[in-house]
């Protein structure tokens, strides 16, 4: 019974002892855990010094460039303090870096390439320019020349002189006659005035001849006021009998560009009977684009065609811009006054407006050597020997196949006029090139360590920069602690990317460098064209890489 119980207790601690042991265990740090088990190493990857994105399980070539594959340490062969380190991540609500513009770097093309693909060199040079703009505008009437013929005094038109629309008239030329009872009211009145001033004309009361004249004055002035013609009123005056209808005239000059009189028609004080233009000067308006409306001033000259016309230049002056932008067109209207000759301009013509600005000093290129890429404006610098550097500027006006430069050249300046989509395309490129980093070394893509605990390369040419032919490479080769590698196998390899538009394929270079001393490496490699190398400098030591390094050269 005795040993039943021992038994049984014994059974009981071995559980308890069981449980808190794995309570323990789940309570181990993180790091604990994976020094207690560490990683199954992944299986070799295969990497493009040249484009790290290009990855295999087994060796080969690049199908980008044709560079050999090179293998990639497994994840394993990296250190547990490598699998302890925790990469930094950008956590919500982190402000996100800027984009940055298109990246562009120098291009090398030789002569007969420059040739076969149309590249000018053109000189950036200060000069006295003069300002174009251009515009389409139409003829349009004279508004301060614009005038309505209309009556102060009810009435009905009896005969109608002038019956037709676009009919000239002259100043005081018979319109139509018109029957008005208060017209001939006041005829009668006028009459009887003149009848009572020559009756008092003798009278020996002074203040009786005054009052006569007044009351003649007055009749005479409503008469006047209601545009009687004076021939109307001397004819009254003479005869002593009242008209029925009197004759109305046109108060001025012109061409009659809206008719609303007919014949028996009755006419309402204010209502609108002719509306007359004078078209010996005449307006054309025209659309200006907004970029172009700061350079339009009020004295411009202008120099405008019609189509009607052809050869004929009609020249006049900017008397008005408009003080607003049309939101349908983003166009400021512009006015030039024109003396009309002949009646040869006719409202509702299209014309071609050519506003000249005053001269001023302005650094200038060609249109077409200017890049814009909507967030910047680049050109391309002849540097000679057929190198092309990439130059930011700042545009101003453009002008007649030339744009102002403001900012980023000088007077004197060679730069690449023709052919610069190639040139653009060519540089892109190269700077993309550029932008690869250099492949991770021994460990793992999960994984991230400092630079300090890398094997470092530097590496320069002899003479620097280096020729069209045989050079010197040299490179130095260092651990993490820096001190001198001796034992490495260190390789040059040299890439210029093909340019399909300039017809020239890809070309690589390989060179094999040997240990000097203290970690210097030298060799002889071949530079088979002047232009942009792209460089990968690699290490390896018993057929394990240990590190690698991308770079970008010029030769000349």
């Amino acid at each position: 019974m005795r040993r039943t119980i021992l038994i049984v207790i014994a059974i009981v601690a071995v559980a308890a002892a069981t449980y808190f042991a794995r309570g323990w265990l789940a309570d181990l740090p993180l790091v604990g855990r994976h020094l207690a088990r560490p990683p199954a190493p992944s299986a070799d990857v295969w990497v493009c010094p040249m484009h790290p994105e290009v990855r295999q399980a087994g060796p080969g070539t690049c199908p980008k460039c044709g560079m050999d594959l090179e293998r990639q340490a497994p994840a394993g062969a990296a250190s547990m303090q490598d699998h302890a380190t925790v990469k930094s991540q950008p956590t919500r609500g982190s402000v996100p870096e800027p984009v940055p513009a298109e990246p562009r770097a120098g291009v090398s093309i030789d002569l007969r390439r420059q040739q076969l693909i149309g590249v000018r060199l053109s000189r950036a040079e200060r000069r006295t320019v003069t300002r174009n703009t251009r515009a389409v505008g139409l003829v349009k009437y004279d508004e301060t020349r614009l005038s309505d013929v209309n009556l102060k005094v009810e009435g009905w038109i009896e005969d109608l002189f002038v019956n037709a629309t676009g009919q000239p008239i002259r100043r005081g030329q018979r319109l139509f006659s018109l029957y008005s009872p208060d017209l001939v009211s006041t005829q009668h009145e006028y009459l009887l005035a003149l009848k009572t001033r020559e009756r008092l004309a003798t009278s020996r009361v002074a203040d009786a001849r005054g009052h006569a004249d007044r009351l003649v004055a007055s009749a005479r002035q409503r008469l006047e006021l209601w545009d009687l013609p004076a021939d109307e009123i001397a004819a009254l005056e003479q005869t002593r009998q009242p008209r029925t209808t009197m004759v109305f005239t046109s108060p001025v000059s012109g061409f009659v560009i809206e008719k609303r009189a007919l014949k028996g028609m009755r006419v309402m004080p204010g209502e609108l009977l002719y509306k007359v233009a004078d078209l010996s000067v005449v307006w054309v308006e025209a659309d200006v684009y907004e970029r172009e409306s700061p350079g339009v001033k009020p004295g411009m000259a202008a120099r405008v065609t019609i189509d009607a016309y052809p050869g004929d230049v009609f020249n006049g002056r900017v008397n008005y811009v408009y003080p607003f932008v049309d939101e349908q067109t983003r166009t400021v209207r512009v006015r030039v006054e024109l003396a009309n000759r002949g009646m040869r301009l006719k409202p509702g013509m299209y014309a071609n407006v050519e506003l000249a600005s005053p001269g001023a000093e302005a650094l200038v290129v060609p249109t077409d050597a200017v890049i814009d890429t909507g967030r910047a404006q680049f050109v391309f610098v002849s540097l000679g020997d057929g190198y092309f550097e990439p130059r930011k500027v700042e545009v101003g006006q453009r002008l007649d196949g030339a744009i102002e430069v403001r900012t980023g050249l000088q007077d004197g300046d060679q730069v690449a006029s023709g052919a610069t989509f190639f040139i653009d395309s060519e540089s892109q490129l190269r700077a993309a090139m550029q932008g690869f980093e250099d492949l991770p070394d021994v460990v793992s893509a999960s994984s991230s360590s400092a630079p300090a605990s890398r094997f470092t390369i530097t590496f320069s040419s002899e003479p620097d920069p280096p020729r069209n032919g045989p050079n010197t490479f040299v490179a130095q080769v260092r651990d993490p602690q820096g001190a001198p590698v001796t034992d490495a196998e260190v390789s040059v390899r040299l890439y210029m990317a093909p340019m399909p538009s300039m017809n020239m394929p890809a070309m690589r270079s390989d060179a094999r460098l040997v240990h000097v001393a203290d970690g210097r490496y030298r060799g002889q490699g071949n530079v088979t064209m002047s232009g942009r190398w792209d460089v990968t400098v690699t290490a390896t030591r018993a057929g394990e890489r240990l590190a690698s390094r991308q770079l970008a050269i010029v030769a000349k």
